[in-house]
């Protein structure tokens, strides 16, 4: 009774692959039995060698260091520039049923005076930044405060709230492509 079967096929002159299957498997049963056993002892090894392969490196890119960052646990906005802290603002996300999504974003339209308008409003804003749907980062004067647990019982429907002048200094900082971190 034969130990082990051993399959061999030449795939280009300098490799072979060798399957090495003991008797009496199930890879026996699929595996075509015609092909002719070689007894282990007298395989000869192969000699590899190495092949030079040129591969043009390049560095990785730098991680996106300019973008912004809503917190809202802290309902905290910060632009980042270059890794540092530009501009950090309070905020007010969306309420309970209505919150901000949670994701990585980028601003896909920046509009600089509009109506938002929905089933129970029609407001202005000065400066609109749209990230996800009809979600953006606008000012709101219609508050008088940000921050806090504010967004608990009186936050927006899904929008991030800023006050006017940050949304004004904000608009006049980022552009389309601008990454936006909501966690």
């Amino acid at each position: 009774m034969r130990r082990l079967l051993e399959l061999l096929f030449l795939m280009t002159a300098s490799f072979t692959i060798s399957l090495v299957f003991p008797e009496y498997t199930y890879a026996m049963e699929i595996m075509d039995m015609t092909a002719p056993v070689v007894p282990y002892e007298t395989i000869i090894p192969v000699v590899s060698t190495d092949l030079a392969i040129p591969v043009v490196q390049e560095p990785a890119p730098a991680p996106a260091m300019t973008y912004i960052d809503i917190s809202i646990d802290n309902q905290m906005l910060a632009y980042y520039v270059n890794g540092s802290p530009v501009l950090v603002t309070p905020c007010v996300t969306g309420k309970p049923g209505r919150s901000t999504p949670r994701g990585v974003f980028a601003i896909n339209s920046c509009v600089p005076g509009k109506y938002l308008n929905g089933p129970t409003w029609h407001v202005w804003v000065d400066r609109w930044m749209r990230f996800c749907g009809n979600v953006g980062i606008h000012d709101a004067n219609w508050r008088k405060q940000f921050g806090g647990e504010i967004y608990k019982s009186n936050g927006s429907h899904g929008c991030v709230n800023i006050p006017h002048d940050q949304a004004v200094l904000l608009y006049s900082m980022v552009g389309v492509g601008t990454p936006v971190i909501v966690h």
